[in-house]
């Protein structure tokens, strides 16, 4: 009697408390389940160090538990590709994806007729390299030559 008393008790209030949070918790939260993990300890949220530490064979069963949660940390670290393979793949990927620049059409962007140098282009680049030689030249210079600031004169 005793016992299906208290199941009664306990549906009861239950019942209760669904009425007064109906309004609040919605059948997403229900099924979703918990979302809150709860850690025994502030260690692992805090990041923090082993607890006790032990150098040079002072205690030699400290140093084998740091050994050990070393062990453990380096297991997790791990990779499965190394940066050097990661690299080399996508140096890879992109050569290959801009090995040939192609219009809409599927035809190469780039024509071979127009890509070698007629003697116009040949005169336009030496006029170019030209211009720019003196220009670089001239600021150069202007870079060279600074005023000479004179102290004020004491009155």
């Amino acid at each position: 009697m005793k016992r299906t008393r208290e199941k009664t008790e306990i549906m009861e209030e239950e019942e209760i408390r669904s009425q007064m949070f109906d309004s609040e918790v919605t059948p997403a939260m229900r099924v979703g389940g918990s979302r809150v993990v709860c850690e025994p300890s502030y260690v692992p949220v805090e990041n923090l160090v082993f607890g006790r530490l032990a150098f040079k064979g002072m205690n030699q069963e400290i140093e084998a538990m740091m050994s050990e949660s070393a062990a453990a940390e380096d297991d997790t670290k791990d990779k499965e590709v190394s940066d050097a393979d990661m690299a080399n793949r996508l140096t890879k990927n992109m050569a290959k994806k801009f090995s040939t620049k192609r219009d809409k059409s599927g035809k190469p962007a780039i024509n071979k007729a127009l890509a070698t140098a007629s003697p116009e282009a040949s005169n336009l680049l030496a006029q170019t390299s030209s211009f720019l030689a003196q220009v670089r030249s001239q600021s150069d210079q202007a870079k060279k030559v600074k005023p000479n600031f004179q102290k004020p004169a004491d009155d």
